[in-house]
């Protein structure tokens, strides 16, 4: 008669113990590697404002170079000759058959450049892409930018949700206000007049991201 000798109950309780161990050990480290959507997601809404704000200011067609005028002083507005330094030249252009002008101006040439899925709120001021994206301009609706004014005191800020609005496509905050700072969906962009942009100095985080990102690809 053949005997089968199986485990004790001491030794399963002991394979048990080695088994969570390794489980405690590994999960953190399988959790870090994990891509984080949101990350990724910052990451490609940051470089797809940049390469939209360049082509932009670097279009004279949409934003006349008035560097001369503001450098020499010859500024005649009763001619319609002002100084402006880029998006703070608000006057009428046609882009694809389309004219622009005024406050909804810059945003209205941007949601040119985007798979815009809807228009969430009126003037212009909140789309969201077929990505998921809400670009939100309401600052830059609300306040234009000061023509002739420095650069570097014609800021506007550009708020993006990179995913979504719905109520299930939480949490819906900035980095300063969620319960955990790291699980933010939200960050902010301040555009110059004359192009130059920057993450928010308050999205600490967001800046990190977009830094990893611009210093890898160097």
């Amino acid at each position: 008669m053949i005997k089968f000798k199986g485990f004790t109950l001491t030794e399963l309780m002991v394979a048990l113990a080695v088994i969570g161990i390794i489980v405690a050990v590994v999960t953190p480290a399988i959790m870090r590697t994990r891509p984080n959507k949101n990350k990724m997601m910052i990451k490609k809404a940051y470089y797809t404002t940049e390469n939209i704000v360049s082509n932009l200011i670097n279009d004279t067609s949409l934003y006349a170079d008035m560097r001369d005028v503001c450098i020499s002083g010859n500024e005649d507005v009763a001619n319609g000759i002002y100084c402006a330094y880029g998006f703070d030249w608000d006057e009428e252009v046609t882009y694809n058959g389309v004219k622009f002008s005024g406050n909804n101006k810059f945003q209205r040439l941007f949601a040119e450049q985007l798979n815009v899925s809807k228009e969430i709120e009126s003037n212009s001021e909140k789309f969201m892409t077929t990505d998921g994206i809400v670009w939100d301009f309401s600052d830059i609706q609300e306040n234009g930018w000061a023509a002739g004014t420095a650069p570097s005191e014609n800021v506007r800020t550009l708020s993006i949700d990179v995913n979504g609005v719905e109520e299930d496509e939480g949490p819906n905050c900035y980095q300063a206000d969620c319960a955990n700072p790291e699980d933010f969906d939200r960050f902010r962009i301040d555009i110059q007049s004359n192009g130059k942009m920057k993450v928010n100095d308050a999205d600490t985080f967001a800046a990190e991201y977009v830094t990893i990102n611009a210093s890898v690809t160097k």
